[in-house]
């Protein structure tokens, strides 16, 4: 009965083992770019950029109503590392 249990754990831990190993090769990797790209699909952006020498990412957007949105967003999907190491810039250029 002991080999049996032993056996039983084993496998049991194995499936724990591989389901997690699945579960973390099916999330999506993370980008500061796949975040900011992503809002162009959410909203009405004119223009994006992302400073390389300067740590500010600028959001141009169409409707300035839009704004604390945007802000609200990027504050949710982007890193702490992120939103420690630049500044976020929304604003509308229309207004």
């Amino acid at each position: 009965m002991g080999v049996k249990r032993k056996f039983g754990a084993l496998i049991l831990t194995s499936v724990i083992v591989m389901s997690v190993v699945f579960w973390y090769a099916q999330q999506k990797p993370y980008s500061t770019e796949l975040v900011i790209n992503s809002l162009w699909d959410k909203y009405e952006v004119q223009s994006t950029q992302i400073g390389d020498t300067d740590p500010v990412i600028s959001i141009d957007v169409y409707d300035k109503n839009d704004i604390p949105e945007v802000e609200k967003y990027l504050k949710a999907k982007l890193s702490n590392d992120d939103l420690e190491h630049y500044e976020i810039e929304v604003f509308s250029g229309w207004s």
